[in-house]
């Protein structure tokens, strides 16, 4: 009987200490279930059901509440250490846009790496605790039966051993955490969004992706606060001159946005173009630093070579080499033409003006400035042929009529050649009368040229008249018209004529004959004088 309970003891004993030995492992094991799931809620409630199945006695319930309190506190630690490194990596994500190489990188690295270690640690706490409480537990069981079995003890240190390598298994799934949490930190913050600066050039990135093509869009400041407009093709921002819809457009290559000013800037290419304060790109006649300059519509280059050119509103405009639009007296293939210096017109109505150098000039109906005998304002006046310049007291012979200008340069004739010829033409077939000077009476040689000429008694005979001018001995054949051609000597000359300049003359011949025109091949003269 004793005997039998000795045995009963020992049993007893024995099954209490396997029930705690249990009790610790499933703790463990809890743990280990707890770090996989990552604060899976479950794990409590398994926590609580082993409890209830291995209270048996007193003693264990205590090791079993015992273990079953740290793994709460695990439970309550992981979950906060998770759940602090998940909004961490989610605050970083908001951050993260600013830059591939922003330091929230670092950060969110740094916190998984730390949320790891701080989960290895409190693994390492609680497989330390189960295994006190598995030497507590050997402890009892000794005190209380000292001879067990070498089976149970054999038993015990299997189940020590799985317990151990549970633990080990645990730290192992805390540090694939850890690895796993700094992936996900990497590739969160390596997910390009907003505006990077890739080499120089900005490109903006949606979630790691550019949008094709080319839009004009209202995107972040690139170096500021706030939003702004900008000309991006396949997600990198443009800037200098830039084709869009039609129309060329210049972005500033600083802070890459459309010029809102006129300005005259150099392109990405070297060339320079007028922009105006709506950041299109001009051209046509545009007006800068109190000048107007020309710029052709096809090139948008300023003109560098001169011509006269239509502008965008359809007047026409002398531009000089320079580009610049010109006005006063320009010179246009051989010509000299005047163009207003307020509307910078081509002048479409005679005036008298004054030119950018102070000199005056007469100018027709055409824009030419004129030269030669012009009529204005009821006067005639005489503009030299090389200077285009008002002559003024002066005399001087356009043709065969000789005028004088006084002071003011108001033209008066002194000897109108080619209507004295003409008077003399219209006496052919008037009868020769030696003596004679009208058309009444009829002429002889002298005669006739007296009256045409409307010379004075002094010079009624040909030796009279010869001495009325300078003899001219050489190329007699081409005297010219109205000049007074002699036949015979300088001192007896003999026959005077009136020069046609063809060649030809008009004369009164001889008696039975009547007024006609004679030819130098047939009755050559000796000489001839022009008169004054």
């Amino acid at each position: 009987m004793m005997e039998s309970k000795k045995h009963y003891k020992l049993y007893k004993s024995g099954k209490q200490w396997k029930t705690l030995a249990i009790t610790a492992a499933v703790a463990i094991a809890g743990v280990v279930s707890f770090d996989n799931a990552t604060a899976n809620a479950d794990v409590a409630s398994s926590a609580i059901a082993t409890t209830e199945v291995s209270q048996t006695t007193n003693d264990s319930s205590a090791v079993q509440s015992d273990a079953t309190s740290a793994t709460v506190v695990v439970a309550s630690i992981n979950s906060t250490e998770v759940s602090s490194t998940a909004s961490a990596a989610s605050s970083e994500t908001v951050v993260a846009p600013v830059s591939a190489e922003s330091v929230s990188v670092s950060a969110v690295a740094s916190s998984a790496t730390s949320s790891a270690s701080s989960v290895t640690q409190s693994t390492a706490a609680v497989a330390t605790e189960a295994s006190s409480a598995i030497s507590a537990t050997s402890a009892v069981s000794s005190s209380v039966a000292t001879t067990t079995s070498e089976a149970t003890v054999s038993a015990t240190s299997s189940m020590n051993d799985s317990n151990l390598s549970d633990a080990t298994s645990t730290q192992d799934s805390a540090a694939s955490s850890a690895a796993e949490i700094r992936a996900v930190a990497a590739a969160v913050s390596s997910t390009k969004n907003g505006w990077v600066n890739e080499n120089g050039t900005y490109t903006y990135y949606t979630n790691g992706k550019v949008a094709s093509g080319e839009s004009y869009s209202y995107l972040p400041t690139i170096n500021g606060t706030g939003h702004n407009w900008y000309l991006v093709k396949d997600g990198v921002v443009q800037s200098g001159v830039q084709q869009w819809y039609g129309s060329y457009y210049y972005f500033n290559p600083t802070n890459y946005l459309k010029l809102d000013h006129q300005d005259y800037v150099q392109s990405q290419w070297g060339s320079w173009y007028m922009v105006g304060s709506d950041g299109i790109v001009k051209s046509g006649v545009q007006k800068w630093y109190g000048k107007y300059y020309y710029f052709d519509p096809t090139t948008y280059l300023k003109l560098d070579h001169q011509d006269y050119v239509r502008s965008q509103w359809g007047d026409w405009y002398m531009v000089g080499s320079d580009g610049i639009v010109q006005s006063g007296v320009q010179k246009w293939y051989g010509k000299y033409y005047y163009f207003d210096p307020t509307t910078y017109l081509k002048l479409d109505h005679q005036d008298y003006v004054r030119s950018q150098w102070g000199d005056w000039y007469m100018v027709g109906s055409d824009g030419v400035v004129q030269s030669g005998l012009v009529s204005w304002k009821g006067s005639t006046y005489y503009f030299d042929s090389s200077t285009h310049l008002k002559v003024t007291n002066k005399t001087f012979t356009v043709g065969n009529t000789t005028y004088k200008a006084d002071g003011n340069g108001v033209v008066t004739v002194v000897n109108d050649v080619n209507a004295k010829v003409n008077k003399a033409l219209g006496e052919i077939g008037v009868p020769y009368v030696w003596g004679g000077n009208s058309p009444s009476v009829g002429f002889d040689c002298s005669g006739l040229v007296q009256w045409a000429y409307g010379l004075s008694s002094s010079y009624r005979t040909t030796y009279q008249q010869q001495t009325l001018g300078t003899h001219v001995y050489s190329n007699v054949s081409s005297a010219p018209k109205g000049a007074l051609l002699f036949f015979g000597s300088d001192s007896a000359p003999y026959h005077v004529a009136i020069s046609l300049g063809d060649g030809s003359y008009v004369h009164a011949p001889t008696v039975g004959e009547n007024v006609k025109i004679g030819y130098q091949k047939y009755f050559t003269p000796s000489y001839y004088i022009v008169l004054s």
